[in-house]
């Protein structure tokens, strides 16, 4: 029986009330997070703190120039380095719409746990939207796709990295996969949207096309096939180059491919760097198996869907289906094993890929040289094996529905759904402890403020700060980014997820000569973060000379050219 269609219920309303209800489960029901002027659940010492730096960027770019080239530069952050708003992962495309409202918008603006709350309603729609095409009974569609809203790798980094974790994107690209009615100007679409939100997504947007238009073209019309892939691809270059993808040149090219792949056991793994676990496999398994972190590559399915892929795979000859039975699902299945095949990296590890805790290394092979730009790119290669991994959740849940009538799979969907929640359990507790704000939210503000009266002066005469030397995140950067976002000051440095390192050195080396020549940029001062340099700069700026100031303020070693004393 399908009670949805029988009593006519709005499909559209109740995904709304569950992902907002799970959002708020999941959270710890921190609903303060949604607060727009709310900043008090990142700007701590915690699992959010890498929250910090895509607010902080979004502060420094909301006040850019409309027809700047590329349109996303973020020149005032990170002067020199030639970042954009791509290279703090702070949601491009949210960021150049509130740009435009900036002068509307609160001083101080977030708009993290926003996105967060759509990025769960977003997968309820889409995962329904897939399902609906296979599975007929609305009431096991909808509840089967409840699932996708606590799958256990989506669910690790929503609240904690907001653009990666759009894993709707990939559903999205799924359903355009199977649906029959999808132009390619929707195609072109969302590849531009998933291009603006996250690079390593739009790479699987853009591979589930090419599997869509090779199913379509590809055996009748070959020439169809590549001519709309590379318009495609070409378009989302143009995209990618005219929004700042690039603009640091050599820079987006980064080491960290042997680090950060899957292991082949990824999907029975619960353990991750968030503090993800599985109360029952560690029950049973503990005494004999040595958990060890996925980092880039978690992806465990969930106890709940593993119960569902053990007891169909007990029943597997019992029944034909015609969902396995068809030819079009080769060509996204053989997308997703080559993606898999790319996420376990050049380090083959057997459960975990942290290699000093323990996890076992099967073997290792040198990366082709022709290669190697690839992996530079996507060195965070475990993230690949996603588009595997909501293959399998589809395909699971739409088996499961060809075994019994609707009112025996409901309750046995419902009762895999409480126990997959609960196992994932300290999950929830976790973020019910980092997620927390403060009573008043501007307190928050009010401790990385900078007290001391001389950077009121500071602000007034001077437009830049620099770090000295410029490495990619440098101690205690936040209060002093702080500062200058908010006086209008631009800085050399910040937190990227890339940064050119020719430029940094060539930076660095322009700095340490005008330390030893005395001959510095007007209105720039600067923080001393090495300590040799540090003293011997004490030695040659006596405290007499009135021309520099030289000392220790907020915690901030400082050296100000032209401070009048």
């Amino acid at each position: 029986m399908d009670w949805f269609k029988k009593i006519n219920i709005n499909i559209f309303l109740l995904q709304i009330v569950f992902s907002t209800f799970l959002f708020f489960l999941y959270s710890g029901f921190n609903y303060e997070i949604l607060y727009f002027e709310n900043f008090s659940w990142f700007l701590k010492p915690s699992i959010t703190n890498d929250i910090e730096t895509y607010w902080i960027s979004w502060e420094f770019f909301r006040n850019t120039d409309y027809l700047q080239f590329p349109l996303l530069l973020n020149p005032n952050y990170g002067e020199g380095l030639n970042v954009s708003i791509y290279h703090t992962d702070a949601i491009p495309l949210a960021a150049f719409v509130f740009r435009f409202f900036s002068e509307i918008l609160p001083e101080n603006f977030q708009y993290l746990g926003s996105w967060s709350l759509l990025s769960f309603f977003l997968m309820s729609f889409f995962s329904y939207k897939i399902l609906n095409l296979f599975i007929q009974n609305k009431t096991i569609c909808f509840v089967s796709s409840i699932f996708f809203l606590i799958a256990p790798p989506f669910m690790d980094r929503v609240f904690l990295q907001q653009a990666v974790s759009s894993h709707w994107l990939i559903l999205a690209a799924i359903y355009f996969y199977y649906s029959n009615d999808i132009k390619y100007k929707s195609w072109n679409l969302l590849l531009i949207i998933s291009i603006l939100i996250n690079g390593y997504l739009a790479m699987m947007v853009f591979a589930i096309f090419t599997a869509n238009i090779f199913l379509l073209h590809f055996k009748t019309q070959s020439s169809q096939f590549f001519k709309k892939f590379f318009l495609s691809l070409a378009l989302m270059s143009f995209v990618s180059y005219t929004t700042g993808l690039f603009s640091i040149g050599k820079g987006i090219k980064e080491g960290g491919f042997d680090l950060y792949g899957m292991s082949i056991l990824g999907f029975l793994n619960p353990s991750s760097p968030t503090g993800f676990y599985s109360i029952v496999l560690d029950n049973l398994l503990s005494s004999s198996v040595l958990f060890v972190k996925e980092v880039e590559g978690f992806a465990f399915l969930g106890v709940g869907v593993l119960l569902l892929i053990v007891f169909i795979l007990s029943k597997f000859r019992s029944k034909t289906s015609d969902l396995l039975n068809s030819k079009i699902h080769s060509p996204i299945l053989l997308v997703a094993i080559l993606l898999f095949i790319y996420s376990l990296s050049n380090n083959i590890f057997l459960l975990g890929n942290v290699d000093f805790l323990g996890s076992e290394r099967i073997f290792s092979y040198n990366v082709p040289e022709f290669l190697e730009p690839i992996v530079k790119v996507f060195r965070a290669s475990g993230r690949f094996s996603w588009l595997l991994f909501y293959l399998i959740y589809i395909f699971t849940f739409v088996r499961f529905s060809e075994f019994f009538n609707p009112k025996k799979a409901l309750i046995i969907l419902c009762i895999l759904f409480l126990v997959q929640v609960g196992d994932n359990y300290r999950i929830i507790r976790i973020f019910n402890s980092e997620l927390k704000s403060t009573p008043i939210h501007s307190q928050a503000l009010e401790k990385i403020k900078l007290k001391d009266p001389i950077w009121q002066i500071i602000g007034i005469e001077y437009e830049k700060v620099n770090i000295y030397p410029l490495i990619n995140k440098p101690r205690d950067y936040t209060r002093m980014a702080f500062f200058a976002s908010t006086e209008g000051l631009s800085t050399n440095f910040g937190y990227f997820s890339r940064i050119n390192h020719t430029i940094e050195e060539r930076l660095n080396n322009e700095m340490y000569m005008d330390f030893n020549n005395g001959d510095f940029p007007e209105k720039t001062f600067y923080v001393i973060q090495d300590d040799d340099l540090w003293k011997a700069l004490l030695i040659s700026y006596d405290k007499n000379i009135s021309s520099v100031f030289i000392g220790e303020i907020d915690g901030y070693k400082l050296l100000i050219p032209g401070f009048n004393k």
